[in-house]
């Protein structure tokens, strides 16, 4: 398995405990059972079950060691198959159906008596899962409802999404602008919020680091599965992060009411005011006028105070976790592989770069922030080791060419020709 396919099942691990990171234990085992009784599409095995154990295993391993414990390892037996025959599973087949009062236990014992489960022989777990994926076992029916909830500090889960709104101005030519905004669930303050001309992740991005830089790390992120939200980036930046990355179910607007119903406010008391077609900076530079001095100000009647309030309330109760300009830069690095050429160059995005010739034929690994892909540097072992210069050809040669003395000519050693 390469680097690319191991990132991608840890960040498919990573999506998987993402919800429940800052959960209490029964609700984490809840989840997690969940979780068990579904297949899920994993990167590079395929369509596959686990169990609850496996799940908090990763969790475990993720809050002892960080994202790079979710990164598999090679197995000791890789290319030998652990599945159960399909002669072996056809025959489970036949006698759990052929008898309603089998049980799974009276099953594994029967087969394990006559040496079907093979040598050595698979465990009682396998079974189990062999009757969930052959769907003879019943899967749980789901209980749970819609409730209205609150958070109960500042910073414990935040809800994102994109508005589709006005019509403005960029670059002498009319685009509809998109906002993306962050709302705070406990306070119901706008944490980040920009017009953009793209619902991207390079959008999402600048939002996000902005609330971030501003007013700390979330517990929790709250989003839907639009493809900014569904990409990698985005869950490696929450994965080292530390912020559990929620997404809804499909289709499933209501449960982000409060963003929506905030959508709603701004169509109403916000749109309204807003009197022919504005360049991108005026239109956010009014919005900021308006969310300032109107919306923080204003009595919310979700909530029955004022958000400004209730969020200085809130923070003088707690300590919300920080980090460097440079730190959270790196969050959200755009990641790529490239091999050294034999001339200490790599191609990207159609530009020449020169790296150190110590890394000539040598896979690297270059990054680059989603909002300036010119900005290149070299990581080795995760570590930022220089950064990437564009090739100047004609400098190269000025250090290439030897350097010669100038030889001095007397008048005398002339040779004259009449």
């Amino acid at each position: 398995m390469n680097t690319e396919a191991m990132m991608q099942v840890a960040l498919f691990r990573f999506r998987c405990i993402s919800p429940v990171l800052a959960e209490p234990g029964r609700v984490q085992n809840e989840y997690f059972r969940m979780l068990a009784a579904q297949e899920h599409d994993v990167p590079h095995y395929g369509r596959r079950k686990y169990a609850v154990s496996t799940f908090k295993g990763w969790l475990k391993f993720y809050l002892a060691d960080g994202f790079d414990a979710l990164m598999p390892s090679t197995r000791s037996d890789e290319g030998a198959s652990r599945r159960v025959p399909p002669e072996v599973v056809e025959l489970i087949r036949h006698r759990w159906e052929l008898s309603e009062h089998l049980t799974v236990r009276l099953l594994y014992d029967q087969l394990l008596a006559e040496g079907k489960l093979g040598e050595p022989p698979a465990c009682y777990n396998t079974l189990v899962r062999v009757l969930h994926r052959e769907k003879l076992l019943p899967r749980p029916t789901r209980t749970d409802t819609r409730k209205r909830f609150e958070t109960a500090e500042f910073g414990e889960l935040w809800l994102c999404d994109f508005m589709h709104g006005p019509q403005a101005l960029v670059d002498r030519s009319s685009r509809k602008a998109i906002l993306c905004a962050i709302i705070a669930d406990h306070t119901r303050l706008i944490v980040g919020y920009s017009f953009h001309v793209h619902e991207t992740i390079s959008a999402l991005t600048s939002v996000l680091k902005g609330a971030i830089q501003a007013y700390g790390i979330p517990k929790r992120f709250y989003v839907d599965n639009g493809p900014a939200f569904s990409c990698d980036l985005l869950a490696r930046a929450c994965a080292h992060a530390g912020i559990s990355l929620i997404h809804s179910r499909p289709y499933d607007a209501p449960s982000r009411g409060k963003i929506e119903r905030w959508f709603r406010t701004v169509r109403e008391s916000f749109l309204p005011h807003i009197v022919g077609t504005l360049t991108l900076d005026e239109l956010n530079q009014a919005f900021h006028a308006w969310l300032t001095d109107q919306y923080h100000h204003q009595v919310h009647s979700g909530i029955d105070q004022r958000p400004v309030d209730r969020y200085n309330a809130s923070t003088g109760r707690i300590h919300l976790r920080r980090v460097s300009a440079q730190e959270l830069d790196n969050f959200f690095l755009v990641r790529h592989e490239r091999i050294v050429n034999h001339d200490a160059t790599v191609s990207f995005k159609g530009k020449i770069y020169e790296v150190p010739a110590a890394y000539i034929r040598q896979r690297i690994e270059i990054r680059h922030p989603v909002d300036a892909p010119d900005d290149l540097a070299l990581f080795d072992n995760g570590v930022q080791m220089c950064k990437l210069k564009l090739v100047n050809a004609r400098e190269n040669a000025r250090t290439f060419c030897p350097k010669t003395e100038p030889t001095t000519v007397s008048f005398a050693d002339r040779k004259v020709t009449p």
